[in-house]
C-alpha cells in the first residue's frame, strides 16, 4: 500500500495490477472506504478497516475481494447492480453464458461471492469521509454503471477502467457501448485533474489531458482499420474476427476473446454504416466498403 495524498492510498493489484487482478483506492477520513476489491492479497492488510466499499463496476477484478469486507456497506451504480448481486445478473451483463465459465475456471482470481448492496451510486453524487470528499462521475461504455470517483481535495481522479492502457479501451460486453466510452474519456478530460489512478496502470501525475486524448482517439483508430479491410474485400463479420484487427490474437480460451472481439467490431461496423461508409447485405450477411 503506498499512500500518494495525506489520507489517499493505493493498493496496487498482483500481478501489476493485470487482469484478472486490479488496482483499488484506499480512503482514510473519519470514515473510511475502499474503492474496488481486486488487488488480491494485499487487500487482506484492510479487513476490520473499512466502512464502505464503492465499486467502480461490477467486473470480477474489481470486486474479487468483496467477501473481506462483510462488516462494510456496498456501493454500485445501479446499471451494474445486478452484476455484483447474483451470477446470474454477471453473465446476463456480460454476455458470456455458458462459454464464460470454463474461462473463469482457468484464472487464478476466480471466486464470485454474491453482494448484498447498501445502496446505489449517482453521477455527481457526494460522499463525505470527514476530511476527504468523494465524488462519483458516471462513465458508462466500459460497462454501463461504470463510475470514476473524484477526491475533490487533491484533484485526483481513479478513473478504473478508463485505464489509460496501451490496448486503449475495452467494450467487449453485449452492455459495453463504444460511443459512451468516447464520452466518458471527454467528461473525465473536463475534471482537470492533476493526478490520475487507473485500475491497471501505474498513476499518472504529467499530460493528463494529452493522455486521455490519445487513448481516447484509439476508437477512432479502430474505426479506420476495419474500413481499411472492408475497403479490401467484403466480409463476413466470423471473417472480420478471423484477422483479430483488434486483439492482434486470441489466446486461450479463444472462444471468449471471439466473442469480445466480435461485440467490439459489430459496434464498429455500426458506427461505419451510420457515417455511411459501409453497406451490410442481409441477404448475403456481407459488410462491404462503399
Amino acid at each position: 500500500m503506498e499512500e500518494i495524498r495525506p489520507g489517499v492510498s493505493i493498493i496496487y493489484g498482483e500481478n501489476k495490477g493485470r487482469f484478472p487482478y486490479a488496482h483499488s483506492l484506499y480512503l482514510e477520513g473519519e470514515r473510511c472506504a475502499l474503492i474496488d476489491t481486486g488487488a488480491g492479497e494485499a487487500l487482506q492488510q484492510l479487513s476490520g478497516r473499512v466502512d464502505a466499499v464503492y465499486l467502480s463496476h461490477y467486473h470480477r477484478d474489481h470486486v474479487a475481494g468483496n467477501s473481506l469486507f462483510a462488516g462494510a456497506s456496498f456501493f454500485i451504480h445501479s446499471l451494474d447492480a445486478p452484476g455484483v448481486t447474483s451470477e446470474e445478473g454477471f453473465y446476463r451483463l456480460s454476455g458470456l453464458g455458458e462459454i464464460g465459465k470454463p474461462y473463469w475456471s482457468t484464472l487464478k482470481q476466480k471466486g464470485f461471492t454474491a453482494t448484498s448492496l447498501t445502496g446505489e451510486l449517482g453521477d455527481g453524487e457526494t460522499i463525505n469521509l470527514g476530511g476527504l470528499t468523494l465524488q462519483v462521475i458516471h462513465t458508462p461504455g466500459h460497462t454501463p454503471g461504470h463510475c470514476a470517483f473524484l477526491v475533490e481535495e487533491y484533484a485526483l481522479v481513479f478513473t478504473a477502467d478508463i485505464d489509460l492502457s496501451s490496448f486503449g479501451p475495452w467494450y467487449g460486453n453485449l452492455t459495453s457501448n463504444l460511443e459512451h466510452f468516447q464520452e466518458s474519456v471527454q467528461k473525465v478530460r473536463s475534471l482537470n485533474a492533476q493526478f490520475l489512478i487507473s485500475s491497471h496502470s501505474r498513476p499518472v501525475t504529467e499530460h493528463i489531458d494529452q493522455k486521455l486524448e490519445k487513448y481516447g482517439a484509439i476508437i477512432e483508430q479502430r474505426h479506420e482499420i476495419v474500413y481499411r479491410l472492408l475497403r479490401q474485400k467484403a466480409m463476413t463479420l466470423e471473417q472480420l474476427i478471423d484477422l483479430k484487427p483488434i486483439y492482434r490474437r486470441h489466446p486461450d480460451p479463444a472462444p471468449v476473446y471471439r466473442f469480445f472481439e466480435g461485440n467490439m467490431l459489430r459496434q464498429h461496423l455500426a458506427v461505419l454504416q451510420s457515417r455511411g461508409l459501409v453497406h451490410y447485405s442481409e441477404e448475403e450477411k456481407l459488410y462491404e466498403a462503399r
